[in-house]
């Protein structure tokens, strides 16, 4: 039983090889036909395309990972208590938009403090003024002598200046009662004695100048008036010096109450917060991490020979495999002048206008560079080209027949190539089946339909359309 299979087998197979002996003699009888009956040389089959005038461009592709234009730690300018935060991460922020509030409870204090010193400072200015005019007044009496009209009004401003007393101690008794009642602040307290004060000073001083108008001047007056101006204005000075030196203090204070208030420096997103509600801080406390993602930034690298190529300006697209379906257009915003000794290669830097964030920092993308672009040339497929020890050639098709044919090549895209020299277009070239062919072989075009192929352009099924990337 075995063995009659093992017979069975053999004859099978016997049988197949007989049949596959007999389909190549076929196939080899009926190229030879097609040679012709005194030809015993045979055709090769070959695909072609028609050398045509195109656009060619060329890119190089390269990987790289987005990153931020630039990134900003944002502190606060004041330490403090962090009372509310109002972004999160991830959030899209604009120059000077609150981020974060510090309890502005102590601040408040300070600046009130301010305001009242300030306050105090400018009420001790306007007596050390007027009591500075007054020496004046008096050296200018004691220089002059006093005319009637000036006594008149020297006993004019003392009874004033007695009025002026008067309403003040009413003044500083009312306050005294309202601020006894919790009405008013002490720094109101503080001003109504100060104007007491002033008012008391007005008055002898408005006593003192009526008394020296009804001496009659001595030198040792006059000694004694230009001295007293002199230190009238020295007080006056230094009470300039001390209200400058509290206004400087209130801005201060002032400016500490709306640095309470942390905001934004820079447009950008919100990349990482690092404090919580409650955390105390200094002015060294990272608070946000901010980070400018418009424009994107990719860095890529470009290879030597491609550098001599590509300028800062260059339009690029770019491609995410996150964003499938989107392509972006940026621009070479600057080439490194250094290249890698490893790798040979400089670093590229590409800047992606996005506005709406879609791009975000650690994505990877596909940059492609246009290189170059030549518009109506003869192009060919790639696939055309055959390296001989002369240089490129493709193999024109005439007659069935294979011309080899010396280009120049241009540049390619991949597909396609332009050739600068050696053809002229319209010319049907061999794409496949023409490694092995010598110049002068017999050629069949498939899908050509005849023994010979003649010129005619193939068929669909022939191959001989443009391709493209």
């Amino acid at each position: 039983m075995r063995s009659a299979r093992r017979i069975l087998f053999f004859a099978a197979a016997a049988a197949l090889v007989a049949l596959l002996v007999w389909r190549t003699s076929a196939a080899l009888r009926g190229r030879q036909t097609a040679a012709g009956p005194n030809n015993r040389v045979t055709a090769v089959l070959v695909q072609t395309a028609t050398a045509e005038r195109a656009t060619i461009t060329q890119r190089s592709t390269h990987i790289g990972e987005v990153t931020a234009a630039s990134s900003v730690d944002v502190t606060s300018r004041v330490p403090g208590i962090l009372a509310e935060i109002t972004v999160e991460e991830g959030q899209v922020v604009r120059r000077g938009q609150i981020l974060a509030r510090l309890d502005p409870k102590d601040l408040r204090f300070q600046a009130a403090d301010a305001r009242a010193a300030y306050e105090t400072q400018r009420v001790q200015v306007e007596a050390s003024r007027a009591a500075l005019r007054t020496q004046q007044a008096r050296l200018a009496q004691v220089l002059a002598g006093p005319p009637a009209e000036q006594l008149r009004q020297a006993e004019q401003q003392v009874r004033q200046a007695r009025a002026g007393v008067e309403f003040s101690r009413e003044q500083l008794r009312r306050t005294e009662e309202l601020f006894s009642q919790g009405y008013v602040s002490r720094a109101q307290l503080d001003a109504a004695r100060l104007d007491l004060t002033v008012q008391e000073a007005r008055l002898r001083a408005a006593e003192e100048q009526l008394t020296l108008l009804r001496r009659e001047p001595r030198p040792e007056a006059v000694q004694i008036a230009r001295a007293q101006v002199g230190e009238a204005d020295v007080a006056y000075r230094q009470a300039l010096s001390r209200l400058e030196q509290a206004r400087v203090a209130l801005r201060q204070a002032e400016s500490r109450l709306a640095d309470s208030a942390i905001a934004a420096p820079v447009d950008g997103v919100i990349g990482r917060r690092m404090v919580d509600r409650g955390q105390t801080v200094t002015t060294s406390t990272p608070l946000f991490s901010l980070i400018d993602v418009d424009p994107a930034v990719i860095t890529v690298p470009v290879i030597e020979r491609d550098l001599n190529r590509i300028r800062v300006g260059i339009a690029v697209t770019v491609r995410t495999a996150a964003l499938p379906d989107a392509v972006f257009q940026g621009r070479i915003a600057g080439i490194s002048p250094i290249l890698s000794t490893t790798t040979r290669t400089a670093e590229v830097r590409v800047e992606v206008p996005n506005a709406d964030g879609r791009l975000r920092p650690g994505m990877f993308a596909n940059v492609e560079i246009l290189l170059a672009r030549r518009e109506n040339v003869v192009a060919v497929p790639v696939d055309a080209l055959v390296a001989r020890p002369a240089g490129q050639v493709v193999f024109v098709i005439r007659d069935g027949t294979a011309r080899e044919q010396l280009v120049q090549p241009g540049i390619s895209d991949g597909a396609r190539v332009e050739i600068t020299s050696g053809l002229a277009g319209g010319e049907i070239v061999a794409v496949a089946g023409h490694r092995t062919l010598r110049d002068g072989a017999p050629v069949i075009i498939q899908g050509a339909g005849g023994s010979g192929g003649g010129g005619g352009r193939p068929g669909p099924s022939g191959g001989g359309g443009q391709r493209r990337p």
